[in-house]
């Protein structure tokens, strides 16, 4: 998103995440919501709380992630042969997190991740980054109930632009 006018900090990344989630409700399905029945995503700006985070926070991911399928089989192939049951500890809900280990998986490694970090945010050291409390929106209803859920706003400096991301879901 490009925002109209000089930006001023949190308030401008209000109105960003503000007019990207007015945006949700020209969509068919909004997670697991359909608008044909309905659904409409409602917001609550006086209940909006940010806090700024760091480029590690938001890309957090466990140390031990595969970075590729290969080493995805290396692992389970030792674990297997140790008897060890796979379960990856996510300490935050990063964006890591969001992309790599959704509610109904995803066929993606490290290296995707970082392709998609590198597309989104080419000059990671220029970004101004927020993340924003689940009280506002009832997008976050579903994901409050399962999964988890996350918003960011993230601004970069250099390119005067937004990248706005939700995320929430549930069974």
């Amino acid at each position: 998103l490009q925002m109209d006018g000089p930006y001023e900090g949190e308030p401008t990344h209000k109105r960003a995440v503000l007019e990207a989630f007015a945006l949700l409700n020209g969509r068919e399905r909004i997670a697991n919501n359909w608008t044909q029945y309905g659904f409409q995503v409602t917001v609550e700006p006086e209940k909006m709380e940010a806090r700024p985070i760091t480029w590690e926070e938001l890309t957090w991911m466990p140390e031990n992630y595969p970075r590729t399928q290969k080493q995805a089989q290396q692992q389970r192939r030792e674990r297997v042969q140790q008897g060890i049951q796979h379960v990856t500890r996510w300490e935050v809900t990063s964006l890591g997190y969001a992309f790599l280990d959704p509610p109904y998986g995803l066929d993606a490694w490290g290296e995707d991740f970082d392709r998609l970090c590198q597309v989104l945010f080419p000059d990671h050291d220029g970004l101004e980054i927020l993340s924003w409390n689940n009280t506002w929106s009832n997008y976050f209803d579903d994901g409050n109930e399962w999964w988890g859920t996350a918003c960011w706003s993230v601004y970069d400096r250099a390119a005067g632009v937004f990248v706005v991301i939700g995320a929430s879901l549930t069974d």
